[in-house]
């Protein structure tokens, strides 16, 4: 099971969108989904004609169509999602010989659960939409859109799927909570009173949060993370101050701070980490970023980890023009850091190095920040003075 489109998640992992769309995992092409939720059992998407074919040509090594954004990554030399998984679920490989002819599984062995129970999330941030973001849907909707607030996984509610994966959640060694805002979310606290009922408390736990709010109708998430063992909990902060409001709209960082340091005093067992996604926006001030949260001492430099951002491409580093890209470049590869930031970091590069100027999609990132910028009262050149000249010259 080495070869180089081989992915161990088909066999373990059970991953769902807001809008019920079930892809192979959080970063699947969106546009061709595995099943629905809302429209089969979870376990008739697992042997979906989709869900077969991606197994069998994973088997024979050949690309999947659905998985794009990892052989991008790879064919630009940075380490994939993958490549991440196959590493961390190794001991689980013997499944794949579990498989049928015709690609399916006779058993769901699921080992990794992540279902993106809502778009309910109180923040509206540059890269995201309204299919994960309920306040997006509801600013789009003032500009004269007609959008559904509040989305559901399992439909008009998240009840009967919920009491679906219920069975499995015994068996699962590690939960991802994303969404929209999974701290916002009322699935996300009946599955973690149901580990303590079922005195599954050593599960791994996993989070993507912006860490806004720690507590949900009166339920205190701090007081159930002490009774768990292994909670790893990344916050996704893309700048400081005034950057991280502009780029994570919703975002007031002296409570993002706050709250850091509330989990750090009161639950010093969980895996504190910060998910940042390098984007147009941030990447030239990247270095800063990095010296702010060290020398604030808010994360260690092993726990803080860059995405580059794919979608949507018109805030990817395509819009750069090689003088701008190649100044970013210069600036990323001049500044000191251990081999765990430096490595990180060159991944950017490499990122950056692959990326192709494109003229229309510059276009459309002024447009859409001129767009966004009148409606939310901000000014791009305001808050990213070192972008000045290189916005003010697309035409």
């Amino acid at each position: 099971m080495t070869s180089k489109t081989f992915c161990i998640l088909p066999w373990i992992h059970f991953y769902a969108n807001p809008d019920g769309n079930v892809l192979p995992c959080c970063i699947g092409d969106h546009r061709l989904p595995l099943g629905n939720v809302q429209k089969n059992s979870i376990t008739e998407i697992w042997n979906s004609d989709p869900y077969k074919e991606m197994r069998l040509n994973m088997l024979a090594g050949n690309r999947c169509k659905e998985c794009t954004s990892c052989y991008q990554s790879e064919d630009a030399e940075v380490n994939s999602f993958r490549q991440s998984v196959n590493k961390d679920y190794a001991e689980f490989f013997n499944f794949a010989d579990e498989t049928n002819s015709d690609g399916s599984l006779d058993t769901m062995k699921l080992k990794y659960l992540d279902i993106r129970w809502s778009n309910i999330c109180n923040f509206k941030c540059r890269s995201c939409s309204s299919t994960y973001s309920s306040s997006w849907a509801t600013e789009d909707n003032k500009q004269g859109q007609n959008k559904s607030v509040f989305i559901f996984a399992g439909g008009n509610n998240n009840d009967l799927l919920y009491e679906q994966i219920k069975p499995y959640i015994s068996e699962v060694k590690e939960i991802y909570f994303a969404g929209g805002e999974p701290l916002l979310m009322d699935k996300h606290y009946d599955i973690l009173k149901h580990l303590i009922d079922i005195n599954n408390t050593d599960i791994k736990i996993r989070y993507n949060t912006n860490l806004s709010s720690l507590t949900f109708k009166n339920i205190s998430v701090i007081e159930l993370w002490k009774k768990f063992s292994n909670v790893h909990l990344n916050v996704s902060l893309d700048s400081w101050g005034d950057r991280a409001e502009y780029i994570r709209e919703g975002t007031e960082w002296k409570t993002i701070i706050d709250n850091i340091n509330t989990v750090k005093t009161n639950c010093p067992h969980i895996h504190l980490g910060v998910s940042s996604v390098i984007s147009a926006f941030n990447v030239y001030t990247l270095p800063e970023f990095t010296d702010y949260l060290l020398d604030n001492r808010l994360f260690e430099a092993s726990s803080i980890s860059f995405y580059n951002l794919i979608h949507p491409n018109f805030y990817s580093f395509d819009i750069f023009d090689t003088e701008t890209k190649t100044e970013i470049i210069k600036k990323l590869s001049e500044r000191n850091y251990n081999n765990s930031i430096r490595s990180r970091i060159n991944n950017v590069i490499r990122h950056l190095e692959s990326s192709t100027s494109n003229d229309e999609l510059r276009r459309q990132f002024k447009d859409q920040t001129n767009h966004y910028d009148s409606i939310r009262n901000k000014q791009f050149t305001d808050i990213f003075p070192e972008l000045k000249d290189f916005y003010e010259n697309i035409l």
